[in-house]
């Protein structure tokens, strides 16, 4: 056989290789596919409280000036919010620049100027380096108490290469109802994991993670083991969510965060099937809140 034929023979051998090659990518798009976000979430009580609490006495104007710069330097790319006014979720949207697009829910009227002259919204948000939020929802959570202080879950989709919910809430500081408050959140994200969806939450629980009675409230929320020590846990979760503020090889994190004095109750939360177990944050203090910033970023796989 002359080399002409055998290269000739070669041919149809070649692009039966090809067709299987591409119809095996076609039956496995994921494969082919596969992407990768480093989720980095900012989540904050800003404490919107200037002329009423000595520890949060900074002005709006101030206190988004110095978010937005918390934000910026750490490269985030999610913030959430909690007790913000909405003079000082507009002043942040400014500052952060036009890639920034969020929303804000009104949890309660104030009657007074502790935001600004006149400016008497005040609640929850979330933004995200990304164009607008859709899909948004408040999902108003039992508030057995009749606080002034209505309590949400707040969440919209965001599209950062892929999209997944990003939701903010803020607990009652009354156990018996940021139980049930938890109960529902953990229902309503659990629903949407089950889905296939991704979603992150950012909340302030008023429940301190490393106090075992306490921390039982929160079992909606996580999946596995935690709360307790950074060498120890004390309560197994029923939920779908990982705690992805804090990093421990094989853990849901070290709890050794205090946020609101010498309490944890301020969390960064993932679905667990959705990000990697890379997860790893931080807290730091700021002068213009009672509360620390809580920092908290993971893989995002889609």
């Amino acid at each position: 056989m002359s080399v002409r034929r055998r290269r000739q023979g070669y041919v149809p051998c070649l692009l039966a290789i090809l067709v299987l090659l591409v119809g095996s990518l076609a039956a496995h798009p994921d494969a082919a596919q596969a992407a990768t976000l480093r989720t980095k979430v900012f989540d904050f009580n800003a404490c919107d409280q200037y002329g009423r609490d000595p520890e949060c006495d900074a002005t709006a104007a101030q206190r988004a000036d110095v978010i937005a710069s918390g934000v910026l330097f750490a490269g985030s790319n999610v913030v959430t919010l909690q007790e913000v006014c909405r003079y000082t979720f507009d002043r942040l949207l400014q500052r952060l620049g036009s890639a920034w697009h969020g929303t804000f829910f009104q949890t309660v009227a104030i009657g007074d100027d502790r935001c600004a002259p006149g400016a008497r919204s005040w609640g929850i948000a979330l933004l995200a380096r990304a164009p607008a939020p859709t899909g948004v929802t408040a999902t108003l959570l039992p508030n057995p108490l009749g606080e002034t202080e209505r309590r949400y879950l707040l969440c919209g989709d965001v599209v950062i290469g892929a999209t997944f919910r990003v939701c903010s809430s803020h607990f009652s500081v009354k156990a018996v109802a940021n139980g049930e408050q938890a109960t529902a959140v953990g229902s309503v994200l659990s629903t949407h994991a089950g889905g296939g969806g991704a979603a992150l939450l950012g909340v302030d629980t008023n429940i301190d993670v490393r106090s075992c009675p306490a921390a039982a409230a929160l079992r909606p929320l996580y999946e596995g083991g935690f709360a307790g020590t950074s060498s120890s846990t004390c309560q197994t979760g029923t939920g779908v969510m990982v705690e992805a503020d804090q990093w421990r090889t094989g853990g849901d994190g070290t709890y050794n965060a205090p946020t609101c004095g010498t309490s944890k109750c301020d969390y960064v939360f993932f679905v667990a099937r959705r990000w990697g177990t890379d997860y790893r944050g931080v807290s730091t203090a700021l002068w213009v809140s009672d509360h620390a910033v809580l920092r908290g970023d993971g893989t995002l796989t889609w």
